[in-house]
């Protein structure tokens, strides 16, 4: 070490903190992995917390991490960290031991040669025994049944662990509860991690808490009291762990000779002692041995099982992959040792997923003498520095700005050799590694293995984004799975309920039929759908199909990967967002491009409708044609041409009405048939919801969201939000139906529906949340009304005339359905058909205008109110549903979200110094606002930022230039932010700029020369501004762009890779 001063160091960043408390209201104990992923973020490659007096650092990079786990600088932590709480149950175990400790030498010594090759694959068979009952299990429950993977793969773990290092059976998956030591263990170590932040003080006075910590841990140590005892009282020949270590004790006592006499066997055990002490260990020793294989060894398997299922299931090209790897390799026998050796991309993929979701985010070092890393950072003696693996293994500096993505081609072969030194630290550092890494690798990729050999997967719910859970280690939070075995030929389906009749208390209620008796040929109804629209649709024809003479049945087209039905028309209702497929038809898609058999849909029938966007015109339709001709392509057969809607258009509705009218007449002549409705949101609470606008501008709003706690967002993302109805809207429909909001209906159905079934609700509740009011009438709509309005009245005539110009009188002035029975009072529609007929509510998104740096546990929506004179009837307003929902809350009101991840592209770059370009107008400043916030946040922690830009444009300075005079004037006196602004009914203050496009050419040498430099660029805004925006950059790429390629093809060369696109409206 040198002599120089503190003044000759650099200061480790640090957050503002409390007096007293430090920094210990920075991280949320439940969850801390999330904030300290924040804090790397906002800090960069280190930073330090003080709790309450306690000093701690983290090193977030593998440049520093070279430093710190240079075992001749620094050791292994456990004083002043979660460890030496840990160690209260384990004392000097492996994993707690304190460095230099004599016992752990013993153990680790004499422990270290059952962990060899030989002797894992020697546990292959008992590994096996135990797996079998999980997949034993799985099968056994069935293909409908929903799993939750960290469950079963913690009770798989947990009974590997102690019946192959101590051949214990705790015979977990014989019980529907957790075994009560299993339950007890996990209770106790995420206590351990709570009292490890917990002032002394307040400690002492949890007097349950404290009683139920010191029962766990006393029902922990009994068990492996009576374990030892057990072998100890009959021993045997087994080449486990406890022999190990019990016979691991110098030369035998008088009793134990007699044993020897007395079982034969026992003689082929090696009688062995620690080489370098020729001591061995004490029953104590033990016994705190076998519970820190358990902590240890159940833990980390778990979480990288249930890790690598989800992001296999969320990548289809990886499961893809990795199915096909193994049917290669072992095709349909079972599993051998043989076959571990040769499955190079699971072992990828299993690196990958340790990578992205390391179970031990970071493990804890310190010096005996003081220390400098990087050059710079100054690290006192036993100050705990952790080794943040969570970080590290995010680092762009190794991984690129891709690090958010799972990609196992990174950890295969040479890729995966040529990483730089510490830069994937799962297991630990140096001696203090993990001891059973040979065993939990073998005992990973037996269980991947097996269940991708036997079960195809799907998720319960195709839309679940990750959620972690917190213990000593990180696992997925309510992440469920159905496990379908592969040899079934039975479809999958997921029946959803109908609307039938409405019964109004009080009444006798009757089943809505047109006679005869029930539908038996069933219809099965897929869907594809992100925004609602296809969903919506396929809703619509199955709430239709018992009049038709059908039995429906609606689900999702990833449930029925692999076992398209064929006892039923398949009847195919999905989108493209931009080539690509619904989130919830991923895997179905994935498998059509993958197919080969030319038979493989031969006896299906089936017909396709297409949702679609004509603004993307290289991608229009993709998903439903690609759908459509691979279904005839292999064998299925088209029963009704493919039909196609355009968002964009004005006969969206049209489109499919005139496409169904062509569907049910073609499904009865083949089937012989005569013709007789926010599963992932959560409850947020509002903050703040203030007005951003002047009088005279649309209305604009900032509304602030704290979050539920198990909500986690990337600046970028949306926010779903399941809305009400306008106040005004359900009195029109109350009043139009003689309903009060207080009186009690209860609807019946024989069909499916997403209304509430079979209960009482309130005609308020209903009409209010469950239903749009404020949809466009479609023509199928209107033929009924006209049905249901007096022969040769002028009602049934204006009906006729809206028939004939439905796009300019019903589409173009937005005439709902509700509207047209208030203009003409004297149509009788009975209030189930009306139910029948809205579609079912819809969640609205909103680009999020904030970073979680800022603050993880709240977001805010930048949104404008949608209110307007009605086209179609002069004394109704025309009010959005989500925006006037959105501006009725007040704080402290509740709200259901959920976070729906963005494009990945609409997201920053992982490197913070890459430049970035903003275009935007109106409320689609939101997700710019949000990026903007994280990069000031960034650089108040100390970090370089990259050269931020925003284009922004609006109609007035005065009115409703968002944030200007705020938020953008302080970043951009914080040298964060750069913006250029164009006002279209005051250009005069803008350089004669109107508006986003305009800008661009006026400043077209500095967008130039920040593409040059690699910027990244996002537009967000209306479908014409965007147009308008794209068309300015087109200019830019014909003026300084290659002669030898259009400017088109220019830009669609780097459109996906550094042109971000998010278009409302």
């Amino acid at each position: 070490m040198s002599t120089e001063s503190a003044a000759d160091y650099v200061a480790i960043p640090q957050p503002a903190g409390w007096p007293v408390l430090g920094n210990l209201l920075e991280v949320d104990p439940t969850l801390s992995v999330l904030d300290l992923e924040r804090l790397g973020k906002k800090y960069g490659e280190i930073f330090t917390l003080n709790f309450m007096g306690r000093r701690m650092i983290w090193v977030n990079s593998a440049a520093l991490a070279v430093e710190v786990t240079d075992e001749k600088r620094f050791h292994k932590q456990v004083k002043n960290a979660v460890l030496e709480v840990i160690r209260g149950l384990v004392h000097d175990g492996l994993f707690t031991a304190y460095h230099g400790e004599e016992n752990w030498g013993v153990a680790h010594r004499l422990l270290m040669p059952a962990f060899g090759p030989a002797n894992i694959i020697n546990m292959f068979d008992d590994m096996n025994d135990i797996l079998s009952q999980l997949i034993m299990k799985w099968e056994r429950f069935g293909p409908k049944h929903p799993i939750t993977p960290a469950d079963d793969f913690t009770r798989l773990a947990f009974d590997t662990v102690s019946y192959c290092t101590m051949s214990h059976r705790l015979n977990s998956f014989y019980t529907p509860e957790q075994p009560v030591f299993v339950k007890a263990m996990g209770d106790w170590l995420t206590e351990c991690g709570r009292r490890f932040r917990r002032p002394g003080i307040v400690q002492s006075m949890m007097r349950d808490t404290n009683a139920k910590y010191a029962s766990d841990m006393g029902l922990m140590d009994e068990l492996a009291r009576e374990i030892v005892q057990e072998r100890k009282n009959h021993p045997n020949d087994r080449k486990d762990l406890l022999n190990a270590m019990l016979n691991g004790r110098g030369k035998p006592t008088g009793s134990f000779l007699l044993r020897l006499s007395l079982i034969p066997l026992i003689w082929m055990l090696p009688i062995v002692t620690d080489p370098q002490t020729g001591e061995g260990l004490s029953d104590q020793s033990i016994q705190d041995q076998m519970i820190t294989f358990l902590i240890a060894g159940h833990e980390t398997t778990s979480g990288l099982l249930s890790f690598f299922l989800y992001h296999a299931l969320k990548n289809p090209e990886v499961y893809k992959k990795i199915q096909d790897e193994v049917d290669t390799v072992v095709g349909k026998e079972p599993v051998q040792p043989s076959h571990l050796k040769h499955v190079p991309y699971i072992d990828g993929a299993m690196r990958e997923t340790l990578r992205v979701c390391p179970p031990i985010a970071g493990f804890a070092v310190g010096c005996d003498q003081a220390q400098v890393i990087g050059g710079k950072y100054r690290i006192e003696p036993d100050t705990p520095v952790i080794v943040y693996a969570y970080n590290i293994h995010r680092d762009t500096a190794t991984y690129g700005d891709d690090v958010d993505e799972f990609k196992p081609e990174r950890m295969v072969g040479d890729n995966f050799k040529n990483l730089p030194p510490k830069s994937w630290l799962p297991f630990g550092n140096g001696m203090r590694a993990c001891i059973g890494r040979a065993f939990a690798w073998q005992e990973a990729q037996m269980a991947l293995i097996t269940i991708f050999q036997r079960f195809e997967l799907r998720m319960v719910d195709p839309t679940y984004q990750l959620k972690l859970q917190q213990s000593l280690t990180i696992k997925p939070h309510n992440f469920q799975i159905y496990a379908i075995p592969r040899e079934t030929n039975v479809p999958y389906t997921l029946p959803l309920p109908s609307v039938a009749t409405v019964m109004r208390n009080g009444g006798n209620a009757t089943r809505s039929s047109a006679g005869g008796s029930p539908a038996k040929q069933k219809a099965y109804f897929l869907y594809g759908s992100n925004s609602g629209s296809s969903e919506m649709f396929a809703q619509r024809l199955a709430n239709s199909a018992a009049s038709h003479g059908f039995k429906a049945e609606i689900t999702t087209l990833d449930s029925v990967t692999g076992n398209l039905p064929k006892d039923g028309p398949v009847i195919i209702v999905t989108a493209s967002f931009e080539g690509e497929p619904a989130d919830n038809a991923v895997h179905f898609v994935q498998d059509l491009k993958d197919l080969t058999d030319s038979e493989a849909f031969k006896g299906v029938r089936y017909s396709v409708f297409g949702c679609g966007h004509q603004d993307w015109v290289n991608t229009y339709q993709k998903i439903p044609k690609l759908i459509d001709m691979s279904l005839e392509k292999f064998g299925a057969e088209r029963l009704v041409r493919r039909g196609a809607a355009d968002a964009g258009g004005t006969s969206f509705f049209e489109s499919f009405d005139d496409w169904e009218a062509e569907l049910w007449p073609a499904l009865a002549k083949a089937y012989n048939v005569t013709t007789l409705r926010q599963s992932d949101a959560q409850l947020g609470t509002v903050v703040e919801n203030r007005l951003l606008t002047m009088p005279g501008a649309i209305e604009k709003r900032h509304i602030e969201i704290k979050l539920p706690n198990e909500l986690a967002y990337r600046a970028g993302d949306y926010l779903a939000i399941l809305p009400s109805n306008p106040k005004a809207s359900v009195e029109r429909a109350l009043k139009r139906f003689n309903l009060t909001a207080e009186q009690l209906l209860t609807i019946s159905t024989s069909s499916t529906s997403a209304l509430p079934l079979e209960r009482p609700i309130s005609a308020g509740d209903l009409l209010s949340g469950y239903v749009e009011l404020s949809q466009p009438a479609t023509r199928r709509d209107i033929e009924i009304l006209r049905k249901s309005a007096p022969a040769s009245s002028p009602t049934a005539a204006a009906l006729e005339g809206l028939l004939a110009n439905y796009a300019a009188t019903v589409m173009a002035k937005r005439f709902n359905l509700l509207s047209i029975l208030t203009t003409y009072p004297d149509i009788d529609l009975p209030l189930a058909k009306f139910l029948e007929l809205l579609p079912a509510m819809r969640i609205r998104q909103y680009s999020i205008s904030s970073s979680p740096l800022w603050d993880p546990s709240h977001v805010t929506l930048t949104f404008a109110v949608l209110r307007a004179e009605s086209l179609a009837n002069k004394e109704e307003v025309f009010e959005g549903v989500g925006s006037t929902y959105l501006e009725s809350l007040a704080p402290g009101a509740r709200v259901q979200v959920a976070v729906r991840q963005s494009n990945a592209a609409f997201h920053l770059p992982a490197d913070p110094t890459t430049p970035i370009v903003m275009f935007a107008s109106g409320s689609g400043i939101a997700p710019m606002r949000g990026f903007i916030q994280e990069r000031a946040t960034q650089k108040v922690a100390g970090r370089k930022v990259g050269k931020t830009v925003l284009f922004f444009g609006c109609r007035d300075p005065e009115l409703d230039y968002l944030y200007g005079d705020a938020e953008f004037k302080q970043w951009a006196e914080e040298g964060v932010l750069e913006v250029h602004t164009a006002f279209s009914r005051a250009s005069d203050k803008s350089e004669g700029c109107k508006y986003v496009q305009d800008l661009i050419l006026h400043n077209r040498e500095e967008v130039r020369d920040l593409y040059r430099s690699g910027a990244s660029f996002y537009t967000c805004g209306s479908t014409k501004a965007a147009s308008g925006i794209k068309s300015a950059i087109l200019e830019l790429f014909k003026q300084y762009g290659s002669d030898e390629i259009s400017p088109e093809e220019a830009f669609a060369k780097v459109q996906n890779e550094r042109f971000s696109v998010d278009v409302f409206g």
